[in-house]
């Protein structure tokens, strides 16, 4: 479902991607793990059309990124580090807006805001200007608003940074529930633990390339780990950051 083969990215004279190779399979959950400025989120705009590689291409369900970047649109529900609500809206209101730019009809747009707000938990909030809302709600919003689309690929950049425990749960149990419906998911996230539960398979980027790539367990071997190994032992040794 996602393809990425050499993908490459520069800022003036910073590297940000440098030959990033990687695919995704239907229905898979693949984890993006690496430090601050390892370029994970330079990858995820590209996939979602917002950025345009220097070389390289990436594929998303059969469509390139840069050539046909309206059919990719149209594939994937995307969350970025911060919700992307418009506060003088109401909940309500914004996926109806984002339900309108999908093309839907005003009709299907207001039931598949109702359908998302309902699994959220936001139908008693879904009338109340977004400005109202605590950081969790926006961001629970802002999760509805990758569905309202029913795509088939959601792309989620750290999406529970900056929310309390309870959050980060209702989070991860929405996630699991994406993998159980069939979705695929591309997930980064700086907690480790986070990575360890939902994701089949990881890839680790540092300094805007691919180290390494597998599950938790086969990461922990090409370490040499030992029984007891974690997740953040194979951070540290295969970017010398601490987790």
């Amino acid at each position: 479902m996602i393809e990425v083969e050499g993908a490459t990215k520069r800022f003036g004279p910073t590297l940000a991607l440098d030959g990033v190779t990687f695919a995704v399979e239907a229905g898979e959950v693949l984890g993006l793990l690496g430090p601050n400025g390892a370029g994970k989120t330079t990858l995820i705009r590209i996939l979602a059309t917002l950025l345009r590689p220097d070389a390289g291409a990436a594929v998303i369900a059969g469509h390139d990124v840069v050539r046909q970047p309206q059919a990719v649109r149209r594939t994937i529900g995307l969350a970025g580090q911060s919700a992307a609500v418009d506060e003088l809206l109401t909940g309500r209101e914004n996926l109806v807006l984002i339900g309108r730019l999908y093309g839907l009809s005003r009709h299907e747009a207001r039931v598949r805001a109702s359908a998302v707000l309902d699994r959220f938990g936001l139908t008693d909030a879904a009338d109340r200007r977004v400005r109202t809302y605590s950081g969790g709600m926006r961001r629970r919003l802002d999760l509805s608003a990758t569905l309202v689309g029913e795509p088939a690929i959601v792309l989620l950049d750290e999406p529970t940074a900056g929310l309390d425990p309870r959050s980060r749960r209702e989070l991860w149990e929405f996630v699991e529930q994406l993998a159980a419906e069939g979705s695929t998911v591309l997930l980064t996230s700086q907690y480790l633990e986070e990575l360890e539960r939902l994701a089949d398979r990881m890839v680790v980027i540092d300094h805007g390339a691919v180290v390494a790539s597998g599950s938790a367990e086969e990461l922990k071997r090409m370490i040499g780990g030992h029984p007891g190994s974690t997740l953040e032992d194979v951070f540290f040794a295969l970017t010398g950051h601490d987790g």
